[in-house]
């Protein structure tokens, strides 16, 4: 059964305006904020050319893309960075920590994620982005 897409409405910024304050005469500036929008909250985008990668190599497609749906999952918005304790994933997804570790070792072999230090690892935000993919970028870069 699939869930239904969790959405946030936020009212859009229009303009900054610099009006007078009725009480005290000073200048204050103002923001006038539209009507509010609806947007998807739990999203995560998957580029096209990743997603021919993810069908085409047999050591990601029906075995390591587990391990990424998961770490998909955790994902902070605006995050590329998660911890991932190898034990807990294995348990969690019904799987040996062997194969948790060989799948980690899949996805980075493939520039998917790269690990920082020990169980703190980073995604490439290329390949799949929760946030604004162009800082994400920047900061896998360095």
């Amino acid at each position: 059964m699939v869930k239904t897409v969790e959405t946030k409405r936020r009212g859009k910024l229009v303009s900054k305006q610099t009006a007078i304050d009725g009480e005290t005469g000073e200048l204050k500036e103002i923001l006038l904020i539209g009507a509010p929008e609806e947007f998807d909250r739990n999203f995560t985008k998957v580029f096209h050319a990743f997603t021919e990668v993810l069908i085409q190599k047999e050591d990601i497609a029906g075995k390591a893309i587990r391990l990424l749906f998961w770490i998909m999952r955790g994902l902070e918005h605006g995050s590329i960075e998660f911890y991932m304790h190898p034990a807990d994933v294995a348990e969690e997804l019904g799987v040996t920590r062997a194969t948790i570790y060989n799948w980690i070792s899949t996805l980075k072999r493939h520039g998917i994620i790269r690990k920082i230090k020990p169980n703190l690892y980073q995604l490439n935000p290329a390949c799949v982005v929760k946030g604004k993919g162009h800082t994400l970028l920047e900061e896998f870069g360095r």
